[in-house]
């Protein structure tokens, strides 16, 4: 009975997360303009993400909207934005909403963030984003079920979006990141768990290479 349940949430998880978003055939892929900005947005957190867009070569050639909204599940959440019609190609595009304030931290609003903490916090999302490019528009829906309903594997994947960000020149903005959130009287001690059990450690974005390491085969003498 657990696990069914573990099941519907993981399903209820993906429909709120929308990495199934529908879109008529018709949008441009990309726009003419991206990233695009949702209306109000406040200029540090526009200039800061700017900033570490700017070093993600790879992403520039799909559609992304950074959109503010209210969240009341995270603080920013990087999805994939699929028309249903184009389920099995590769043709998609992006979008990051960011919640007007910190996840469980009162009334701190994202705009007061420091820079580099913000930078870092984007750098970690985007890095998530490259994690997708892994992935087929079919393969998501198992990456959401997995991510929704395994720790470990979600674990993986938020250690896997740090490396990225640091690979991508962002180490100090990263380890900035987890210092404010994890030394900050005013965030949660819950939410201080959840970065515990999920996110790296400091100490691992300190030791965290810059370069991917390749996986040797194991050789038997």
């Amino acid at each position: 009975m657990q696990f069914k349940h573990k099941v519907l949430a993981g399903a209820m998880i993906l429909i709120v997360l929308g990495l199934f978003s529908y879109h008529t055939s018709n949008a441009p892929y990309p726009p003419a303009e991206s990233p695009n900005f949702s209306e109000g947005i406040h200029p540090n957190v526009r200039n800061a993400f700017l900033g570490v867009w700017a070093r993600y070569d790879s992403l520039h050639r799909y559609g992304f909207e950074v959109i503010q909204m209210e969240i009341s599940t995270s603080t920013m959440q990087a999805q994939p934005v699929i028309d249903l019609s184009e389920i099995f190609s590769n043709k998609r595009r992006y979008k990051l909403n960011i919640a007007k304030k910190v996840l469980d931290s009162g009334d701190l609003n994202i705009s007061d963030l420091p820079e580099d903490v913000l930078r870092g916090w984007f750098a970690h999302e985007l890095g998530h984003i490259v994690d997708y490019e892994n992935h087929s528009n079919a393969g998501m829906v198992l990456y959401g079920i997995r991510y929704s309903l395994s720790d470990k594997y979600k674990r993986g994947r938020e250690h896997e979006a740090d490396s990225i960000a640091i690979r991508h020149g962002f180490r100090e903005d990263i380890i900035a990141t987890k210092k404010y959130l994890m030394e900050s009287d005013f965030i949660s001690p819950i939410y201080q768990s959840q970065l515990k059990k999920y996110y790296m450690s400091i100490r691992g974005a300190e030791l965290c290479p810059d370069e991917r390491i390749p996986v040797l085969p194991k050789v038997e003498l």
